[in-house]
């Protein structure tokens, strides 16, 4: 395995335990997140958008501020496939996520993460996934998405 991809589900293990410095480190100062779909239009929070340095892209990150942000969520990973491609990693899911109040309406979530490196930090994410299967979740449970749930579109 090589060094980047070592970086790289060193910093997947220390997101997932919840260790904040463990992903810190593990950053460029000037690293830039960025996540497709909709950046926020009327009032409305965004899905997508871009964070850029290290404590923006912590906070981002611990805010869940992406997606549909911070709920009571269940989640089981499918699939996971890494991959090395010159000055980056690549890691492609799939992943089921579901309400704890709603067991039975289940998103079957693909996405590509695209992590590049400058020397042995991560520099930038790229986070590619259809917000179409988020904005059709959100219609459903808008009132349960504590991000969305006191705004009106």
């Amino acid at each position: 395995m090589s060094r980047r991809m070592e970086i790289a589900r060193a910093y997947e293990k220390a997101l997932f335990a919840g260790d904040r410095g463990g992903v810190g480190q593990r950053f460029t100062d000037d690293i830039v997140y960025w996540v497709a779909g909709a950046t926020g239009r009327a009032g409305r929070p965004p899905i997508g958008g871009e964070w850029k340095g290290r404590e923006r892209v912590l906070d981002a990150l611990w805010n869940r501020e992406a997606g549909l942000g911070a709920a009571d969520w269940t989640s089981e990973d499918t699939w996971r496939e890494w991959y090395e491609a010159d000055d980056r990693v690549i890691v492609e899911i799939r992943e089921r996520s579901w309400l704890k109040s709603d067991l039975r309406d289940v998103m079957d979530q693909r996405t590509c993460v695209v992590i590049r490196f400058r020397g042995d930090r991560i520099c930038e994410m790229r986070e590619y996934t259809d917000s179409h299967i988020y904005e059709e979740f959100l219609k459903r449970h808008r009132s349960e998405l504590p991000k969305f749930a006191e705004r009106k579109t």
